[in-house]
């Protein structure tokens, strides 16, 4: 064999290339567009947040939105029970561009039927089904977990207006969302409400909105609005009855006592008092109080703390406890055992004009009072309620006055009243008569009933006799005789009268007795003159006159 040199000639191997095929590039397009896909599909879905809530009563998985301003925002994906099986956690799918509405702020409640002093609520969700409702965050933060309310949360932190803490140491009703009614406008409403046990006190949290809110300052009271205010006092029943509405919804309302300035307006967080009646704060205005202990003789039934003190129908005062035992008090160290009570004499008072006088110069005007003879007696104001109240007058008559105390305050002095006096004066009375020796006027009686019952009988038969006089046959025809006997005397009137014959003939014996009358004249006047005419004539001359002897 012999070797054959290469030939240059022939063909070289070349490396292999791979080549994708366009078969590929459809499974490659899928994964692309299920990536976009899934992509697009995570960045427009809105956030999920979680809500705590005490119960899940109407919350369902998939059905329940939640809604801001009547607008779905999102729902319910889910609901399971809490770690500590305290409550329940709902999750919710919010929509995409919601995640501004969340923030530290946010509120959450849930929106059902509801019966409150606003009115009635949520009946749409009646049909529909109960749903969550947002209230938005003023700025917007990553927080995504919520407790949900179990009531419309109070006014937005935003809102114009102020805050202010009333405070009530009473039983009462009152509840989150009851209304502030001034004048019949509701201008605000209460936020929250706490109790404290220590001091056995209720703090309302109460916001009012503005223009309102200039009303309110430190010289401000608020009261409760019942709707009906009954009060039975010494005045009388008093009965204030508002609206339907005021009654149904209560509330609270406020205002300034009147001729008391206003002062500076009030700022959030400041503290006021809430009495039961308005009565109760117009009676607390006045804070500057003398305080005396009357010592009563009479009962006290019917004086009630509350009760006024008054000095001749003006109102000076006020009943401030029934009894008033201090410590230490003994009722034996004053005589008769008389029942203290503690009243207060109040200078501010408009029927009094002294009110810029000092507690000290006060108390000494009212010592020089009591030195003329100011005492104070109780006195009944109503006799429908059996109220009292006590009474201030001057009595010169009184006992000399005598400083005394009972514990920290000194005593007003008091009399008796006049019930009493009456009382005491029918008592003596009745000492008297027990003290009378009644046997001989007990005879008197006796022989005066005896005469008595003898004169009776008397004029029983006294009038026995007088019925038996008359049931005789001839008494019985008197009446009728009588009777005939005037018409006979009617006959006889009847013929004098005018144009009757009888009547005529008496006018002419009547002329005819004129004229003899008339004819008998001069004879009686020359009887009258000279009385012997009738023997010796009637003389021609003058009655001669003697001569006188020389």
């Amino acid at each position: 064999m012999s070797d054959n040199p290469p030939d240059d000639t022939a063909e070289i191997s070349e490396p292999r290339r791979w080549r994708i095929s366009p078969v590929w590039l459809i499974p490659l397009a899928a994964a692309l567009i299920g990536g976009w896909l899934l992509y697009d599909n995570i960045a427009s879905r809105g956030p999920v947040i979680t809500l705590d809530m005490d119960t899940a009563e109407g919350i369902e998985a998939g059905n329940t939105q939640l809604k801001v301003r009547s607008v779905q925002v999102g729902h319910v994906t889910s609901v399971a029970l809490a770690d500590d099986y305290q409550g329940a956690e709902v999750t919710v799918q919010m929509n995409p561009d919601t995640s501004k509405l969340l923030g530290d702020d946010a509120a959450f409640w849930v929106v059902k039927p509801r019966v409150g002093p606003q009115g009635i609520s949520g009946l749409n969700t009646i049909l529909s089904g109960a749903y969550l409702q947002l209230r938005p965050a003023h700025k917007s933060s990553d927080k995504r977990h919520f407790k949900v309310q179990d009531s419309p949360p109070p006014t937005p932190s935003n809102k114009p207006g102020v805050t202010v803490k009333l405070v009530n140491s009473g039983d009462n009703t009152l509840s989150v969302g009851d209304p502030i009614v001034y004048q019949g406008q509701n201008v605000g409403q209460i936020e929250d409400s706490q109790f404290s046990v220590a001091k056995r006190q209720t703090i309302y949290t109460v916001f009012i909105g503005k223009p309102y809110s200039q009303l309110i300052t430190h010289a401000t009271q608020f009261w409760l609005r019942s709707g009906v205010d009954l009060h039975l006092g010494s005045e009388g029943v008093d009965v204030q009855l508002g609206s339907l509405q005021s009654v149904l919804a209560g509330g609270i309302t406020f205002g300034q006592p009147e001729d008391v300035d206003t002062g500076q307006p009030a700022s959030d967080g400041e503290r006021f008092k809430l009495y039961e009646t308005h009565n109760a704060a117009t009676q607390d205005r006045y804070k500057r109080k003398l305080k005396y202990v009357v010592l009563l003789d009479d009962s006290v039934r019917g004086l009630n703390a509350g009760a006024s003190v008054e000095y001749r129908g003006l109102r000076v005062g006020t009943v401030e406890k029934v009894p008033f035992y201090p410590a230490n008090f003994k009722p034996s160290s004053f005589s008769g055992f008389k029942i203290p009570v503690l009243i207060a004499i109040e200078p501010q008072r408009p029927s009094l004009d002294w009110a810029s006088l000092s507690n000290k110069q006060w108390r000494q005007r009212n010592q020089q009072f009591f030195e003329h003879g100011l005492r104070a007696t109780i006195k009944s104001s109503n006799l429908l309620t059996g109220s009292m109240f006590i009474d201030l007058t001057f009595d010169h008559h009184a006992k000399a006055y005598k400083t005394q105390h009972v514990g920290p305050f000194p005593v007003f002095p008091s009399e008796p009243s006049q019930i009493t006096s009456i009382q005491q004066q029918l008592s003596n009375l009745m000492d008297k008569l027990n003290n009378l020796d009644i046997g001989p006027i007990v005879d008197q009686l006796k022989h005066a009933a005896s005469t008595t019952n003898d004169t009776l009988e008397q004029l029983r038969q006294a009038t026995h006799r007088v019925n038996e006089l008359l049931a005789e046959p001839g008494t019985q025809k008197l009446p009728g005789q009588i009777s005939d006997t005037l018409q006979q005397l009617q006959h006889t009137l009847d013929n004098f009268q005018q144009g009757a014959p009888a009547y005529q003939q008496l006018n002419q014996t009547v002329d005819r007795l004129n004229q003899v009358l008339d004819n008998a004249a001069p004879l009686t006047r020359t009887l009258r003159d000279h009385p012997n005419s009738l023997i010796f004539g009637r003389p021609d001359g003058k009655d001669p006159v003697p001569r006188a002897h020389p």
